[in-house]
């Protein structure tokens, strides 16, 4: 990640950058989003670029070196996630196999509610953060879309929890593009 974080992220036309002590403000189309930073970074006179140094700020505490060499990548990182978040947002599908699992999305005043039939008894009912929008394009595939890529990733995680894809049917919750390694059954 070093010989990446040496590079400068390019920022696009649409999104402004703004620098405030050691706060980092990005406005775009879709959100806005703050980063607060532990290492310097630079932005250039046009706005269009931004470097990353491996140097701590003040306020932060540690060992000069090392700590500012190893959060250089992680900044890098956060910074480039959050410029193609605001640009474009983050997105994942989810698909629901097996004999009568369903999903299905509803609107209350000020959330939204997933509901999931996974062969339990009972309906799994989610509520949203507001940060997340759910939709389900079919009854059985829900899309995630937000953001933050770590919302949309933690939150996806939630969902397949409730039913973890299992190897001798391959029932369960699966990501867009995840196999399933299925196992023989018993032999008689």
């Amino acid at each position: 990640m070093l010989n990446l974080a040496r590079q400068s992220i390019k920022i696009p036309s649409h999104i402004s950058a703004k620098l405030d002590g050691d706060v980092l403000f990005l406005n775009g189309p879709l959100a806005e989003a703050t980063i607060d930073l532990r290492v310097f970074i630079f932005i250039n006179a046009d706005k269009t670029k931004i470097t990353i140094s491996d140097k701590l700020l003040p306020s932060s505490v540690g060992n000069q070196k090392l700590e500012g060499k190893a959060l250089q990548g992680s900044t890098f990182a956060l910074i480039r996630q959050n410029i193609s978040g605001i640009a474009g947002g983050f997105r994942k599908q989810l698909h629901l196999v097996g004999v009568g699992y369903r999903a299905s999305t509803e609107s209350k005043e000020t959330h939204q509610i997933l509901s999931l039939k996974l062969g339990y008894s009972h309906k799994v009912e989610l509520m949203v953060p507001a940060c997340l929008k759910i939709v389900c394009l079919k009854p059985t595939v829900i899309s995630v879309y937000g953001q933050d890529k770590h919302e949309v990733s933690q939150m996806a995680a939630i969902i397949k929890s409730y039913r973890f894809p299992e190897p001798y049917k391959g029932k369960g919750i699966l990501y867009q593009d995840e196999k399933i390694l299925r196992k023989e059954g018993k032999r008689s």
